[in-house]
């Protein structure tokens, strides 16, 4: 592995079975990651950009190839170490925002937290420090349903951001919400990952988003193209 790099896969290939075919969804894919980097992957809808962020973060199973993760190939951990990896060196931001609704916005954001600590003071300045960031200094004790979707979707960057993490894999970040609202969630989201210096991968089928990364990527017919 590279030592400049956060994450690294090489010659990825996914496939489903159909009966007595083979449906190819990614082929030899190989893609490179370093500090601080912006990546778009743009895609038509069925393309398999989901599917490549879920085995980049772990949370799928690649038919073959590797993926290494601050140094770990994840080929040779089993799930409860993929776990702690993802946990402690990335980020994930849905399409749709994945909020618990039982919790407020500022529980939903310490969420991460909870797996692996106890909540302490100095987690809950942070937290509500990224949530002001994102313009939410008012909304910390709101449910999810008294939130706006622009608003959720912030939540859903703050709690993605909340570990630090390495790199952050975006899913359609704002594919639900209406371009004006979209727009604003973009510039806040960008600001707030130039301020981390945190790398990026977000996928996505607008043009328009993908423009505001350093590096383009086109997924087409399995295969990773850079522009």
């Amino acid at each position: 592995m590279n030592n400049e790099s956060i994450l690294e896969c090489h010659n990825l290939y996914k496939s489903y079975s159909q009966g007595e075919n083979t449906l190819e969804i990614l082929v030899d894919i190989n893609l490179t990651i370093k500090p601080g980097e912006t990546i778009s992957i743009v895609g038509s809808s069925g393309s398999g950009k989901s599917t490549l962020l879920h085995l980049l973060a772990g949370l799928d199973k690649t038919n073959r190839g590797e993926i290494i993760i601050n140094g770990k190939s994840l080929n040779k951990l089993n799930d409860n170490q993929i776990c702690h990896i993802r946990n402690k060196n990335l980020g994930f931001i849905y399409q749709f925002h994945h909020l618990l609704p039982e919790f407020t916005a500022l529980e939903n954001v310490l969420m991460p937290l909870m797996i692996t600590d106890i909540i302490r003071e100095e987690n809950k300045k942070m937290a509500i420090g990224i949530l002001s960031k994102l313009g939410l200094d008012k909304r910390l004790y709101h449910y999810p349903s008294q939130l706006s979707g622009g608003e959720r979707q912030r939540v859903a960057i703050a709690r993605a951001v909340i570990n630090n993490p390495k790199l952050i894999l975006a899913d359609e970040p704002t594919g639900n919400l209406d371009n004006n609202t979209g727009a604003k969630v973009l510039e806040i989201f960008f600001a707030l990952q130039e301020e981390l210096k945190t790398s990026l991968i977000i996928v996505t089928h607008d043009i328009a988003v993908a423009s505001m990364t350093s590096t383009h990527y086109q997924l087409h017919n399995g295969h990773l193209n850079k522009n």
